[in-house]
C-alpha cells in the first residue's frame, strides 16, 4: 500500500471520529485528517457512526511525561511495562534533552488507546527497524483488532457486476487496483475496493479510501501525475512522497457507484505470465491468500504488539493468525469460484475477469466472434 507512510494531519482540540470501514473499524482522534492504511482521504464521521463500529481505535496527539512510572517498570528495548499490565510506554531520547515518546494502553478492551507525543508523530514518518510511524503501528494494532473479532484484513481490491461480487488478490504491482478500477469506470461495475477490504469469510467490506490508485497514469490522467509517475520510475524512493493531498475515490467513480458491503460470489488471483486461467484447488489459493496478506499486514513482527504480548501475554498474538487462516478458508469455500489469472499486460486483465464472472463486455465478445 504505498503512500501508506504519509501523516499529515495536525493537532486540534476537537474531537474528529473517522471511518474506515462502515460498522467495521472507526477511528476517535484530535488529529485532523488523519492518514494511515486504511485510509488518506476519510470523510469526517459521526460518535453515532464510530460507536457502531465492531473495532473502535483512540490515537491522541499529546504532550506527556510519565517518567516517574514507566522507569520503575521492566524494559523491552525502549518499550517499558509491568507484567500482567495492559498499557505499556514507549520512550527514546533524541538530540540531547528531547524525547519522543507513545503510551499504547487497552489492547485487551474494546477500546484499545494510542497517545503519541509531537515529536515522536513528526520525525517518525516511515517504518525504519523498531521506528515505526503511528500510522503503521493503528494499523497492526487494527489487523489484530479485527482478527480477536472474526474479521480479517484482505490486500485486495473488489467490486460488483450484475449479480456476481468479485475480490481480486495479486502480488504488489500485479494488477489488482488497476483492474478494479477499470472494471468500473469503463464497464460500470459498482466499487467495493482498490487496494485493501475486511472479510468476515462470507461478506466484503469495502474500505474505500485508501487512493493507491493515484500511481497509475492509466488512471490518473493529470499532467502532474503524469510527471511523477515517470520520476517515480527513475526514483523508485519518490513513490512515498506526495506533493498533494489524493483525490478520494468519489473523483473516479460516481458516489452512488459505492458499495459497503456485498457477499462473496468469485475470487481471482492475478499473476504475470503467458495468458492462461485456471481454477485454483483450496489448498494452494489458501497458501496464496496468506502469503499475500503476510506480504502486507505486519502484525506478527510489529515492535510494540510483541513488547505488549511480553508483559500481558493475553494478547496471544498467534491466534489471530489462526483466525486469519480460518477465515481466508471460509472465503474460498464460500465462493462460486476461485481462480488464476496470467497475463503480460496489466491492463489486460479487467475484461478477462469479467468473462469469468459471467458479464463479459462487448468488446470481448467481439474478439471470440471474430
Amino acid at each position: 500500500m504505498r503512500g501508506k507512510i504519509k501523516n499529515k494531519g495536525e493537532f486540534h482540540l476537537k474531537t474528529y471520529y473517522y471511518i474506515a470501514s462502515a460498522g467495521v473499524l472507526g477511528v476517535k482522534t484530535n488529529i485532523k485528517n488523519f492518514g494511515w492504511s486504511y485510509g488518506h482521504n476519510v470523510p469526517e464521521g459521526s460518535r453515532e457512526q464510530y460507536e457502531r463500529c465492531a473495532v473502535r481505535m483512540q490515537v491522541e496527539l499529546k504532550e506527556f511525561n510519565d517518567d516517574a512510572e514507566h522507569e520503575a517498570m521492566g524494559k523491552y528495548h525502549y518499550f517499558s511495562g509491568k507484567p500482567g499490565a495492559d498499557k505499556i510506554y514507549y520512550t527514546r531520547n533524541y538530540a540531547g534533552k528531547g524525547r519522543m515518546r507513545i503510551r499504547a494502553e487497552g489492547f485487551l478492551t474494546d477500546e484499545p488507546k494510542i497517545t503519541v507525543n509531537r515529536a515522536y508523530y513528526k520525525l517518525i514518518t516511515h517504518r525504519i527497524m523498531n521506528l515505526h510511524s503511528i500510522g503503521y503501528i493503528m494499523t497492526d494494532l487494527a489487523t489484530l483488532l479485527l482478527l480477536k473479532k472474526g474479521y480479517a484484513p484482505i490486500h485486495c481490491s473488489a467490486f460488483k457486476k450484475d449479480e456476481s461480487t468479485l475480490t481480486v488478490f495479486a502480488p504488489p504491482d500485479t494488477g489488482k487496483t488497476l483492474s478494479s478500477m477499470t472494471a468500473c469506470m469503463e464497464h460500470g461495475a459498482e466499487f467495493i475496493a482498490e487496494d485493501l477490504a475486511i472479510t468476515d469469510g462470507r461478506t466484503i467490506h469495502s474500505v474505500p479510501w485508501t487512493s493507491t490508485f493515484r500511481y497509475y497514469s492509466t488512471v490518473e490522467q493529470g499532467m502532474g501525475a503524469k510527471i511523477k509517475n515517470r520520476v517515480d520510475k527513475l526514483l523508485p524512493v519518490m513513490e512515498y512522497i506526495s506533493f498533494k493531498k489524493p483525490d478520494p475515490i468519489t473523483e473516479y467513480v460516481g458516489e452512488q457507484a459505492l458499495l459497503d458491503q456485498q457477499v462473496v460470489t468469485h475470487v481471482a488471483i492475478l499473476e504475470r505470465g503467458e495468458d492462461y486461467v485456471a481454477e485454483q484447488a483450496e489448498a494452494v489459493a489458501l497458501q496464496k491468500l496468506m502469503n499475500l496478506n503476510r506480504y502486507e499486514f505486519n502484525y506478527l513482527r510489529s515492535p510494540l504488539l510483541t513488547a505488549y504480548e511480553f508483559f500481558n501475554p493475553g494478547l496471544k498474538i498467534d491466534e489471530a493468525l489462526a483466525n486469519e487462516r480460518d477465515i481466508l478458508t471460509k472465503l474460498i469455500r464460500g465462493s462460486e469460484k476461485v481462480f488464476s489469472v496470467k497475463k503480460n499486460n496489466a491492463t489486460h486483465y479487467a475484461e478477462e475477469l469479467l468473462e469469468q464472472i459471467g458479464s463479459p463486455v462487448a468488446s470481448a465478445r467481439a474478439v471470440r466472434g471474430a
